[in-house]
């Protein structure tokens, strides 16, 4: 009998479409199982926002199919007259689908763990082979010998259609030419996740979708994640503290005489022992970008001229002279001052991870007590996914730089925006408020480098250094401040709101000491409400959230690694947790230590009695317990 032989064609466009959809309906397929695997994480969520994560999670999933498959079809879709190139490069995506399929299962067998999608882990696991190969033909030998079993399938049916049925064939150049363009087109747009301008998508822009951790997680994927937070750089942390010993020793340094523990399951949440009455308060945060107290007159005695208006805010405010920053960064100034969270090495920073965590958000819980809350930055709104981050920690509403107008005659553009405009922008946003209070933090930008020329009066220094353009800029920044307190007396809302001045984090410093480094200005102005005074105390931006729940009688169960700075016990006592890269310090009112988590890196004494021996187990239990309670996302309660 006469058999047909069948016939040859090019067929790999159209594979390459079969390709995406394949690693599409993977995705899918895994992020469905993950819904019904552990559905009771998911079970608050409304329809839409399932509906919502199902369909958004295509972003980000066509982001990593974009980007580990995207250059990949490219090339099977050059016009190369070879039967082995198509055969290797199919060969090849053929692996990258059975990588990204371990990762994604490896990742729904990890979830229940953390309630949350690999992330770190994907770093720490590559330093331990050992731990990889036992566990591959262990727990998972069945999953791998099913994935190896699809895999050489694969490459059976690849190489049986290249040699019965595939023959190169190209079309005119115009049109080999405009499919490649096309594919190149489709690459970007599945890189970026998105048709606007600004960055690609990161872990941090789930939360313009979701509004919840549950929410997010079941948006995100673990491919995604490990992708996105691992090739930040790679971490080597081990701090041998018993776990548990360190968790009391934390929550003997954190807890205020009034305070108990709100659940066992989450050891650092705490709440009043007696309900407080909510205040007729409201909160303005003004976060300094990078402002160093050496600049400022009031504060460190100099003679620089350019801070007139904080200097008076100085002599009628409540100022703490030795207050610190947890991190070198603005995103550890941010998460630290609205949510209270160090940065441990080791956890994947706040904005690339970190964040999936359940967190206790101050923006959230003055927003359900029936505050009006509100973020503006100067910078552009896809900075640090600032603006996305803000509203899902609880910001009713979120701008940048793209919302705000331009309202005077600039010399230059500023890389980073204009302090005044967004002050103002702010202050008519919260004018207009229906709420009876508000929660609010405006975050500064002129004093970012590279150091923009803002109005003629504000050229004070003619210098080209780094310290002339800094001072130039922060004259700036104190004129916007001073107008922005005028506009609050105007609009009537001056009397009654704590105006809190904290910088995100020190330039400028002039040496390694943590004091310098670390130094930054920090000071609650209230004229009506609060008393003038200096005080000496050790304090942390991880102070804020105890202090600003105290003041303003909101009692809600928190975490945070702070302490209420207004509490007056083993004020001798107090310190501030600060994270230098890998290594992490704690500074004190006696000395300062550096340390690597399983070594003191180096010393600095104030005072004889200083003992680093002791501050090392206090900081190595401090950073065991943030370690601890994130990694295993038992920080603040589950929603």
């Amino acid at each position: 009998m006469w058999i047909k032989k069948p016939q040859k064609t090019d067929f790999r466009f159209r594979w390459s479409i079969y390709i995406v959809l394949l690693a599409a309906l993977m995705f899918t397929a895994v992020r469905l199982a993950l819904f019904e695997c552990y559905h009771s994480l998911f079970a608050a969520l409304t329809a839409q926002e399932i509906k919502s994560a199902f369909l958004n999670g295509l972003r980000f999933d066509f982001s990593c199919i974009a980007l580990f498959l995207g250059p990949l079809v490219f090339l099977l879709n050059l016009p190369v007259n070879s039967r082995r190139w198509a055969k290797w490069l199919l060969y090849i995506i053929s692996l990258v689908l059975l990588i990204l399929a371990g990762l994604l299962a490896a990742d729904l067998i990890y979830f229940p763990k953390v309630n949350r999608h690999i992330a770190e882990e994907i770093i720490q696991i590559s330093h331990d082979w050992d731990f990889v190969i036992s566990y591959m033909f262990g727990p998972a030998l069945w999953p791998l010998l099913g994935l190896l079993a699809v895999f050489a399938a694969a490459i059976f049916f690849i190489r049986y259609k290249i040699k019965t049925s595939f023959k190169p064939e190209f079309g005119s150049p115009l049109a080999e030419g405009g499919k490649l363009l096309l594919i190149i087109i489709l690459i970007v747009m599945g890189i970026r996740g998105h048709l606007g301008i600004g960055k690609s998508l990161g872990v941090a822009d789930v939360y313009n979708y979701a509004q919840t951790p549950s929410a997010a997680a079941l948006t995100l994927n673990g491919a995604f994640t490990a992708y996105q937070v691992g090739r930040k750089g790679q971490v080597d942390i081990e701090n041998p503290f018993p776990a548990e010993e360190a968790i009391l020793i934390a929550r003997e340094e954190l807890f205020s005489p009034d305070e108990i523990a709100a659940d066992a399951r989450y050891p650092l949440m705490r709440t009043k022992q007696e309900a407080s009455n909510l205040k007729d308060i409201n909160i303005m945060i003004v976060l300094l970008e990078g402002w160093h107290p050496r600049f400022v007159d009031s504060l460190s005695g100099g003679s620089y001229g350019v801070t007139p208006v904080f200097d008076k805010i100085v002599s009628e405010g409540v100022v703490f002279n030795n207050a610190y920053a947890s991190g070198l960064r603005s995103m550890f100034g941010f998460a630290a001052v609205l949510a209270g969270v160090p940065l441990v090495p080791g956890l994947p920073m706040f904005g690339y991870g970190l964040e999936m965590n359940a967190l206790s958000s101050m923006p959230k819980n003055f927003s359900d007590a029936g505050y009006y809350t509100l973020f503006a930055q100067t910078s552009k709104r896809d900075s640090y996914r600032l603006c996305a981050l803000a509203s899902f920690l609880g910001m009713q509403d979120s701008y940048g730089w793209e919302d705000i107008p331009e309202l005077l005659p600039y010399e230059e553009k500023a890389p980073f925006g204009y302090d005044y405009d967004a002050l103002m922008f702010a202050a008519d946003k919260i004018k207009n408020r229906k709420e009876k209070n508000f929660f609010a933090m405006v975050f500064t930008g002129i004093t970012h480098e590279p150091f923009a020329r803002t109005l003629p009066q504000f050229d004070k220094y003619t210098g080209d250094d780094w310290d002339s353009g800094f001072k130039n800029t922060l004259a700036y920044a104190d004129w916007s401040i001073g107008e922005f307190l005028e506009k609050a007396k105007q609009d009537g809302w001056f009397d009654n709101t704590i105006f809190i001045f904290v910088a995100d984090h020190t330039s400028g410093a002039k040496t390694d000491s943590l004091y310098d480094k670390f130094r930054i200005p920090l000071v609650m102005y209230a004229p009506k409400i609060l008393p003038a005074v200096r005080r000496n105390i050790t304090v942390s931006q991880m102070d804020l959230a105890p202090t600003i729940y105290a003041l303003t009688g909101l009692s809600v169960p928190y975490t945070a690694f702070g302490r209420n700075i207004f509490d007056r016990s083993r004020e001798n006592e107090r310190f501030a947790f600060v994270s230098e890269g890998v290594n992490i310090g704690l500074i004190t009112p006696k000395g300062a230590i550096r340390h690597s988590g399983t070594q003191l890196l180096s010393t600095e004494a104030l005072q004889d009695d200083f003992d680093p021996v002791s501050a090392a187990k206090k900081l190595q239990a401090l950073d065991k317990a943030a370690y601890t309670l994130l990694k295993e996302n038992r920080w603040f309660e589950h929603e």
